[in-house]
């Protein structure tokens, strides 16, 4: 088998059967270090493309960073566009797992140009999806409309790319759900699952398992979800899960779907069976620490509704754990990957000197795409800290979800502020808490300037034990260093409360209700206001200040 295909085998292997991708990619890379240059450098950075996408699978990002940056320098010396474009698609989810979302749409931009120039119909999908991808929490909307597009491209494409297509569907029907469009969402989940299905490609079924799963829970169709989930345990060949069973350490794959049947089993009201589904998560030590995360603050909710409170606080004090460390690698791995990015751009400099009248231009482009879409949001930032306004929280608000979450924060006695030192110290002062609020948040998570010297914060899918964790977080960055206008140290009250069964305006009012409690009970603290159970009353939680404890 030549190079090339043997090359092309593996880039078409790596949804389907990593195992085998990663063998191919292994022989390209040993023929490599014995074949002259520049054949030898380009079947390189063909194995670099492969292992660094089989990488960010395995969640190692940093690794999968510095392998596809190398390709990437390689292959543009080398004038290769086709495998160059491929490397531009991992560089690109890679600095948007990395929190460098402009970068990634500036790389998925020129990925576009490359794939319109070659006539890569595969390749011109995945960037459509993945610009999807990176927008869809600023603008769903508009996110859908790249979604759409990636999969009509694929519609009746020969050869079929049923993966990349799939994804795309999926990707349509969660927006759509999130939206309640039902039906319409419900069609395209059936669709991206006869897709997936078709193309074998295991690694991304339980994204269909989960929605399908959901819409069965949300028709108390709760057998037909079981029947579905067991069937998808089968298909990933792990027998154990599909019987009940425990078994080895499984695949992620395995692990969301045992999520997914955990959460099936406490939406129909068996929360001890739930539980069952979560007995040996805990010694798993492949998991990625987002699953771990999502495993432990589930495990917490059924425990404190079976009653064990001393297990449910235990399973908190492990979400913390987890959380600050995955916190401390998100960190460590984004000042790294500067520095890898750092290294490849003074490579690329140096190897396309013949090219920079029009690398320039790219830019140049670049630039006034940003200042377009910075224009397009003057209408719903605030000028002064440049967070949301209060009319972009209004907009967000209404497509809240049960598990999403909402802080209203206050700057504590900020009249003496203004009345101490004046009013441009108020502006600076409240510039910088605005940065600190931002600082402290979650990638999926919002600030916005909701009015004089309030803010109002949006957390998705944050769960109750989480929310303190975030909200604390907060309250610590505020108060940690003293703000130079003022010399002195600043702190906030947060009013917190979940959704739940609640309203837009009921979560607000909650929330709201919840920092008065906080103003009273002394300031510079948290209060926090859960959703009532069926037919209870609220549960309120409040933290003092430097505590992690909670008190009833």
């Amino acid at each position: 088998m030549s190079v090339s295909a043997l090359a092309e085998q593996a880039w078409s292997l790596r949804f389907t059967d990593p195992g085998e991708a990663c063998a191919l990619a292994g022989r390209l890379a040993d023929g490599a270090a014995h074949a002259c240059p520049p054949e030898g450098l380009r079947q390189g950075a063909y194995a670099q493309v492969v292992l660094g996408f089989l990488s960010w699978r395995d969640g190692n990002l940093l690794h999968s960073l510095e392998q596809v940056t190398q390709a990437e320098t390689t292959l543009r010396a080398l004038n290769d566009e086709r495998w160059l474009v491929r490397a531009l698609s991992v560089q690109a989810v890679l600095l948007g797992d990395l929190g460098e979302g402009e970068r990634a749409l500036r790389i998925l931009q020129e990925q576009l140009e490359l794939v319109r120039r070659t006539g890569d119909l595969e390749m011109e999908a995945s960037a459509n999806n993945d610009f999807g991808v990176q927008i869809s929490w600023d603008d769903p909307a508009r996110a859908l409309h790249y979604y759409q597009r990636a999969y009509d491209l694929l519609e009746g494409a020969d050869p079929p790319h049923p993966s990349i297509q799939g994804i795309a569907a999926l990707n349509m029907a969660e927006v759509h759900l999130q939206q309640q469009n039902l039906d319409l969402g419900d069609a395209l989940t059936e669709r991206g699952g006869q897709l997936l299905l078709e193309a074998q490609a295991w690694s991304f079924w339980p994204f269909y398992v989960t929605l399908r799963a959901t819409a069965l829970v949300r028709e108390a169709r709760f057998g037909d979800a079981r029947t579905l989930i067991s069937e998808a345990f089968t298909r990933l060949g792990d027998h154990q899960s599909a019987a009940g069973q425990p078994g080895p350490d499984p695949i992620e794959p395995v692990q969301v779907l045992r999520i997914t049947a955990a959460r099936t089993e406490y939406g129909s009201g068996h929360p001890d069976r739930a539980l069952l589904w979560l007995r040996d998560m805990e010694t798993w030590t492949t998991t990625r620490s987002e699953l771990k995360i999502e495993f432990l603050d589930l495990r917490a909710s059924i425990q404190a509704e079976l009653g064990d409170h001393a297990a449910a606080y235990r399973s908190v004090r492990q979400l913390l754990d987890v959380s600050r460390a995955r916190h401390a690698y998100e960190r460590d791995t984004q000042i790294k990957s500067l520095e890898v990015m750092h290294r490849t751009d003074l490579a690329v400099q140096q190897s396309r000197e013949a090219e920079q009248a029009a690398q320039q231009l790219r830019e140049h482009l670049a630039q006034l795409q940003t200042l377009k879409g910075q224009l397009e949001k003057l209408s719903t930032t605030d000028e002064l800290t440049s967070l949301g306004n209060r009319r972009q929280f209004e907009y967000d608000r209404a497509l809240l979800a049960p598990d999403d979450a909402v802080l209203v924060v206050d700057i504590d006695y900020f009249k003496r502020v203004n009345d101490t030192h004046g009013h441009s110290a108020g502006d600076v002062t409240l510039r910088e808490v605005a940065d600190r609020i931002s600082g402290a948040l979650r990638r999926s998570d919002r600030a916005y300037r909701y009015g004089g010297e309030e803010f109002t914060v949006i957390l998705r899918g944050v769960g109750c034990a989480h929310l303190l964790e975030v909200a604390e977080r907060i309250r610590v960055a505020v108060a940690a260093a003293p703000i130079a206008a003022i010399r002195d140290t600043v702190n906030v009250s947060i009013g917190a409360a979940t959704v739940g069964g609640r309203t837009p305006d009921g979560t607000l009012g909650a929330a709201d209700r919840a920092l008065y409690r906080a103003k009273n009970e002394g300031r510079n603290r948290i209060s926090m206001d859960a959703p009532p159970p069926a037919g209870g009353r609220a549960g309120r939680h409040r933290t003092a200040p430097g505590s992690d404890r909670l008190n009833p």
